[in-house]
């Protein structure tokens, strides 16, 4: 049979029936992937193959070579462009094209198709913030930390210090969190490792939902930090904060 399949930009073969059997019930090949043997002129879906085959060698259309593929920006498949919708900078495929259609008609924001920024790219991005905010709080506690040594003897200033300063210590990381996410839609961290946050459609994240993404990390710090731990493990790179919010954290 010595057939060739396309993985992406690669061509890997040659390959038998036995495997392309062994491919198909793994779901590595499917009836859109694009295929190719000696003999052939250019490359086919795999459905259109078959059908030739099974009806004796009908001529089949090709379909577009590897360069003219697309990615859907609804479902993220790949398909060849011929067979999709263009809208501005995003490709649709013909499943997806109702939906798309849809939400233009509704005003939801669409967008072409989102690379997810990893989980080590996240933690490089937390880590630049929390820097950021150690320098912060040295610039605030410290000076509080004198007045509070030299009123000692005095019951009231011992008394209301730590109060301030455990209001501080969760004010100041949610207005920072809060007014870069919902200003600039990522934290000085994140601008820096080139990502940003973005609703489940690719949108702007509202000051509204940055709050509510900011608290619900509390949550993913309270389960041992499994919450951001997920993102290793997510298809989109999802903390459970992410989840709970409806965001994406996708490269800029």
């Amino acid at each position: 049979m010595d057939l060739y399949y396309a993985d992406g930009n690669r061509k890997i073969g040659p390959i038998g029936k036995a495997e392309l059997q062994a491919l198909i019930k793994t779901q590595k090949v499917n009836a859109k992937t694009l295929i190719w043997q000696a003999g052939m002129t250019d490359w086919v879906e795999l459905g259109n193959f078959v059908r030739s085959r099974s009806s004796g060698g009908a001529k089949v259309k090709p379909s577009d070579p590897l360069a003219r593929q697309s990615v859907c920006s609804e479902c993220g498949k790949r398909f060849a462009e011929d067979e999709m919708i263009r809208f501005m900078d995003s490709w649709v495929c013909a499943s997806c094209k109702p939906i798309f259609v849809q939400k233009i008609k509704e005003g939801v924001s669409v967008a072409a198709a989102m690379e997810y920024a990893g989980f080590w790219l996240r933690f490089g991005a937390l880590f630049i913030d929390g820097i950021i905010m150690w320098f912060i709080s040295m610039l605030i506690f410290m000076p509080m930390g004198f007045i509070t040594a030299a009123f000692t003897d005095q019951t009231a200033v011992m008394v209301i210090t730590p109060l301030i300063t455990t209001l501080f210590q969760l004010a100041i990381p949610a207005a920072y969190d809060i007014w870069f996410v919902g200003k600039y839609a990522a934290t000085p961290g994140k601008m820096a490792c080139k990502i940003k946050i973005v609703t489940a459609d690719g949108g702007r994240v509202s000051y509204a939902r940055a709050c509510g993404r900011h608290f619900a990390k509390w949550i993913s710090w309270m389960i041992l930090l499994i919450g951001y731990i997920m993102a290793a493990f997510d298809d989109q790179k999802r903390t459970l904060h992410d989840r709970i919010c409806e965001t994406r954290v996708i490269r800029n």
